[in-house]
């Protein structure tokens, strides 16, 4: 469950985590004044986003796509695609949510230092901690550990110097530096559970992220430098229409990331690769492992869907996805969709109030259905709606055929007028069509036919 919305054109997600989170580290502060809460909370998510949109921003300017979710204990800013970037663009990034907090942190402590509050005042309290979440987070956050913003700096500059082998090195450098900060914590006899907690994390991850290159060297895969790069890989692979290869990446993610985008990327992946091995109840159930954070690919599902006899619930996956992005794998599966429903008057209205969801040869295709279906008022209105927007010959013809089965000859005879205007000249469907066999009987048959022999 998350909270939704769009912060300067980039989407955030509040994960109630998130919420709990803030509620957990009030607790521990000394003070019981309630009126504290709300200030507080104010001030670790204005720190936690204006740090993330410094990431954002970065990112943006390289032509990258942000989505920011804010998750217990920290903010992650991810890339709606993967593109590769050069180490000294990925630095920038690295460096500019630290440099906005470092910024709004020491201008707080310059009012505090102006203005010199009472220390049991509310602005006291709120000055102390703007420093503390802005300026002290960030200093933090520029150690040279993965996958904290210094780590990945780090990571940047080593792969300045060796792209394949800058990460990895970049990960040892990580294990001594943590093994260094605990040895100096116990030596000083001062150890915060929490910071323990947290080194501990980052040991295990950048543990894992070693064995997890290491096994798929082992299975052959590619050279990859993390879990990112055996997603990119999954898809490329993907557009190959190479499900092997999908499903065995999404397997080793699946088993060796513990991020929750990550793994939802990769039942994501796993169920793409299912759906190519035409097995989707096994595609069903990698959605079903997807963690509730993130919506599934409306698109993916509603072809899933369909693949499973679904075709009404497909029916509205398929529509948002066309809203979102229009494709010809879409296309193809919402006519199947459609047409095995007979939904030809919801298809007509999407058309209608969205026409840059269908491609013109995907309306034609739809209208066929509707006519060979017998719906032929639908197709008619769907004819219409092509020759309006585009003075499409063949739509204007196919309206034609309608509205003679539909017993409206004469309205039949005008708009095979306006399909030879608009350059139709296929004479010989023209005479031969069964549909239009109650026109070619109208006194005006022979006139509108002798403006076709003088095209």
């Amino acid at each position: 469950m998350a909270l939704k919305f769009r912060l300067f054109g980039t989407p955030v997600r509040v994960h109630v985590l998130f919420l709990l989170t803030i509620l957990l580290f009030w607790s521990m502060q000394e003070t019981g004044d309630w009126r504290t809460l709300p200030i507080f909370a104010a001030i670790v998510f204005q720190g936690v986003i204006c740090h993330e949109l410094g990431h954002a921003f970065a990112g943006r300017a390289f032509g990258l796509e942000p989505l920011i979710d804010l998750t217990a204990f920290a903010g992650v800013t991810r890339w709606k695609k993967n593109k590769s970037l050069s180490p000294g663009k990925n630095l920038v990034i690295a460096i500019a949510g630290p440099i906005v907090g470092i910024t709004l942190g020491g201008i707080a402590l310059i009012a505090l230092g102006v203005l010199a509050p009472p220390e049991e005042s509310l602005l006291h309290f709120t000055l102390f901690w703007v420093v503390l979440v802005n300026l002290g987070w960030s200093l933090l956050n520029l150690a040279p550990i993965l996958p904290l913003d210094g780590g990945n700096a780090m990571a940047s500059i080593f792969q300045m110097f060796s792209k394949k082998k800058g990460l990895r090195v970049a990960r040892y450098v990580s294990l001594v530096v943590i093994g260094a900060v605990a040895a100096v914590l116990f030596a000083l006899q001062t150890v915060p559970v929490f910071i323990l907690v947290f080194l501990g994390l980052f040991a295990f991850l950048n543990v894992q992220a070693l064995k997890f290159e290491k096994k798929m060297e082992e299975k052959g895969v590619r050279r990859v430098e993390g879990p990112e790069d055996v997603l990119k890989l999954g898809y490329e692979a993907l557009e190959k229409g190479d499900a092997k290869t999908v499903l065995q990446c999404a397997s080793v993610l699946v088993r060796n990331t513990d991020d929750p985008a990550l793994r939802d990327e990769a039942h994501h992946l796993a169920a793409w690769g299912f759906l190519l091995e035409d097995v989707p109840s096994r595609a069903r159930e990698a959605l079903d492992n997807l963690s509730g954070t993130r919506d599934p690919d409306p698109a993916l599902e509603g072809a899933v869907q369909l693949a499973l006899g679904r075709a009404s619930d497909a029916l509205e996956l398929f529509e948002t996805a066309l809203r979102q992005a229009p494709s010809r794998f879409v296309e193809k599966r919402y006519l199947a969709a459609v047409e095995e429903t007979r939904a030809f008057e919801r298809a007509l209205e999407l058309f209608r109030t969205h026409p840059d969801s269908l491609s013109p040869t995907a309306a034609h295709k739809l209208q066929g259905a509707a006519f060979q279906a017998g719906d032929f008022d639908a197709a008619c209105r769907l004819g219409e709606l092509l020759y309006e927007r585009a003075s499409d010959p063949l739509a204007a013809f196919n309206v034609a055929c309608c509205v003679a089965r539909l017993g409206r000859p004469e309205d039949a005879l005008r708009w095979l007028e306006r399909a030879r205007q608009a350059g139709f000249e296929d004479v010989e469907v023209l005479d031969g069509d069964e549909d239009l066999a109650t026109v070619r009987a109208l006194p005006g048959w022979a006139d509108m036919r002798a403006r076709y022999d003088a095209l």
